[in-house]
């Protein structure tokens, strides 16, 4: 055991106290951790129930002992195993590639040891971890983009849409040329409660049309619209053959001097506004 690890012990020891040393040992004697995604996994990645414990055991060596690769007969004497049999479940885990042997510095004591390396362990967890959180995002979506279901009462309204809904989430899929976000659809679905989805659609096309590939500026849009009193697409038409008449009247000789620079100013910023909404 390395002095770092060494742990002082009490001169004086009350027997009856033992419930209290023992409580105070637990504190003092350090905990190995175990990530709860290798609890979870290490099935999957091939790991039986007696090499897990080993494998415990290997790391509880390491952190307490500093035993970067202890014998056989220490392991057997931490499980309920003999040597033969650690032997063996060492070999197991060599030729699955969960654990491995590398060199190891030892900066202290300046010599180079061999030691257990958990490195293909991590590895091999995050392959687990990565496919069954793509299994989550697959089911998530084949929940999002499935067919209508009937009866809806007892089902999830954040994932159960309306074909009126998947219709419009299809369509700005097509025009993002991604899937959407449950965040994007929950939007969707609360623009549907105030504007047709014709006027969504529209909103949509002026957007793609400028480059906005994004849903802040076509609620942007909507809101412009929805405050205009704008509910229809010919509502929408009818506004910006106004706006184009009401530009074409403008158009007139400018006056000279101070406050017509400034007026004119002013009016082109407002064309800038309503040429960034209509035009």
């Amino acid at each position: 055991m390395s002095q770092n690890n060494r742990r002082a012990l009490k001169k004086e020891f009350d027997a009856t106290n033992m419930t209290v040393y023992f409580g105070s040992a637990i504190f003092s004697g350090g905990i190995t951790g175990i990530p709860n995604l290798f609890l979870k996994y290490y099935r999957d990645v091939g790991i039986t129930d007696s090499e897990m414990m080993l494998v415990v055991q290997l790391l509880r060596l390491r952190n307490e002992e500093n035993l970067l690769m202890p014998s056989l007969e220490k392991l057997a004497s931490c499980l309920s195993a003999e040597p033969v049999q650690v032997e063996k479940q060492i070999k197991d885990l060599l030729e699955k590639r969960v654990i491995g042997i590398t060199n190891y510095y030892i900066g202290e004591e300046g010599v180079v040891k061999q030691g257990y390396d958990f490195e293909p362990l991590v590895f091999e967890l995050s392959e687990v971890w990565a496919l069954n959180q793509k299994k989550e995002l697959d089911k998530i979506s084949e929940k999002i983009h499935s067919p209508v279901i009937k009866d809806q009462s007892n089902q999830d309204p954040g994932f159960v849409l309306s074909s009126r809904e998947q219709d419009l989430c299809h369509a700005f899929e097509n025009e993002f040329g991604r899937l959407l976000s449950p965040m994007e659809i929950e939007q969707i679905i609360s623009w549907l409660e105030d504007h047709e989805v014709e006027l969504i659609l529209e909103a949509l096309r002026q957007a793609v049309i400028r480059g906005k590939h994004n849903f802040k500026y076509i609620g942007s849009i909507l809101r412009e619209w929805h405050k205009n009193n704008i509910r229809t697409i010919n509502e929408v038409e009818n506004s910006q053959r106004q706006f184009e008449q009401n530009r074409q009247k403008q158009q007139l000789p400018r006056k000279t001097g101070v406050g017509s620079e400034v007026n004119s100013r002013a009016d082109a910023k407002k064309k800038a506004l309503m040429r960034s909404m209509y035009s």
